[in-house]
């Protein structure tokens, strides 16, 4: 297996959109955690904090859980090529 810098760079990119775009999870009504297939970032509500609060204070991203959603996209993007090529090298 080779790595491919493309399908990282898509797993990459794939992994932030993810975060957007699929449902969110809230625990405690206090925290907002994005993420797919693990969350990685976390959003704080300021309401309850009660203080002039910046988007960086109210902000938590844990960039080891962020690398480990993108190896796991990149494995799943990498096989999907692999079984298309295989298909389409069978069907011709």
């Amino acid at each position: 297996m080779k790595f491919n810098k493309g399908f990282f760079n898509w797993a990459a990119w794939l992994t932030l959109l993810l975060a957007y775009v699929l449902p969110y999870q809230s625990t405690d009504g206090f925290a907002i955690h994005y993420g797919y297939p693990f969350a990685f970032l976390t959003t704080y509500n300021d309401n309850l904090l009660k203080a002039k609060i910046t988007l960086l204070t109210s902000t938590s991203f844990n960039m080891g859980i962020f690398a480990i959603d993108v190896v796991i996209i990149y494995f799943a993007i990498y096989f999907a090529n692999e079984l298309l090529i295989k298909w389409k090298s069978k069907k011709s």
